[in-house]
């Protein structure tokens, strides 16, 4: 019912596409809560996080590696993604209720890009796979070429395309964001350190997936998903976010239904530190 409601208030106020995904994420249900959750295993040396809120924890992660010095046999440790930490602490008891302007802001045009381009912007010049077309000002895209991963379709107007935080904004308050401060929050929903944090997909199939976790949305492109498990798994990790019980025992059946090869669902500690240093170098992105 929700998702029509949604559908339905879209096609009647006719609102832009960056509206559609603001009203997206910010229409949802109350979030679950639960006594326990989990979050995925990472190597003892990125264990540590501050206790301290007022301590920025991404310069904390910095001075672990600088102090380790990681070999370039440590950087090449993989960490699989499916060995989990089990926590038995509350999960979704966030306090103030999430709102996504307020606590992820919109948005932004990053001043180290000379371009006038929104983030918007920037992710769907990254996917296309021909050069964009812009408006008369040159700072709204309008036509490109988009293999879109949740339907397997081609896109070519721009209008079609919405900007998918591939972990959901609301998901991700609820599973650890709620703790972080505003500027770390902005700077996940901004985040381009790779290609999968932000995607470029259908409008419509953005709005059935909402703010779900893999067990309430599958793409339909059967092709896609275990990429989908796996790209889920690694933006828990890069970002320490939790993961509720019924959402762990739902990826692990889901990676058996597909017959997922094991060894994708792996990360290694090069990758996840690199993660890691774009996030400190960038962490004043919305100021």
């Amino acid at each position: 019912m929700k998702k029509l409601l949604v559908g339905a208030l879209v096609s009647i106020c006719a609102v832009s596409v960056h509206a559609r995904e603001d009203l997206l994420a910010d229409v949802s249900g109350n979030n679950q809560r639960f006594s326990e959750y989990y979050t995925v295993t990472t190597l003892p040396s990125f264990s540590a996080t501050p206790t301290n809120t007022s301590v920025d924890p991404l310069q904390t992660i910095q001075d672990i590696f600088d102090a380790a010095a990681p070999s370039v046999e440590i950087k090449a440790a993989v960490i699989s993604l499916l060995h989990f930490d089990h926590h038995n602490e509350d999960f979704g008891n966030v306090g103030q209720a999430y709102n996504r302007k307020q606590h992820f802001g919109t948005w932004i045009r990053p001043s180290a890009d000379h371009t006038c381009l929104n983030t918007r912007g920037l992710v769907l010049v990254r996917d296309s796979k021909v050069p964009v077309t812009y408006n008369t000002a040159g700072c709204t895209v309008r036509s490109g070429e988009w293999d879109e991963p949740y339907t397997g379709a081609t896109v070519n107007d721009a209008a079609d395309i919405q900007i998918d935080h591939f972990v959901p904004l609301k998901n991700a308050y609820v599973s650890g964001a709620h703790k972080w401060n505003y500027a770390k929050r902005c700077l996940y929903a901004n985040f381009l350190g790779n290609n999968f944090h932000l995607i470029s997909t259908d409008g419509h199939e953005n709005m059935s997936k909402s703010d779900s976790s893999p067990e309430g949305y599958m793409p339909p492109n059967q092709a896609y998903r275990c990429q989908y498990l796996q790209q889920w798994l690694k933006v828990k990790l890069i970002w320490d976010l939790g993961l509720t019980p019924p959402e762990k025992l739902a990826v692990e059946s889901l990676i058996q239904q597909n017959g997922c090869d094991l060894n994708m669902f792996q990360y290694s500690v090069g990758e996840l530190q690199a993660q890691k240093q774009f996030m400190a170098d960038n962490y004043n992105l919305c100021h």
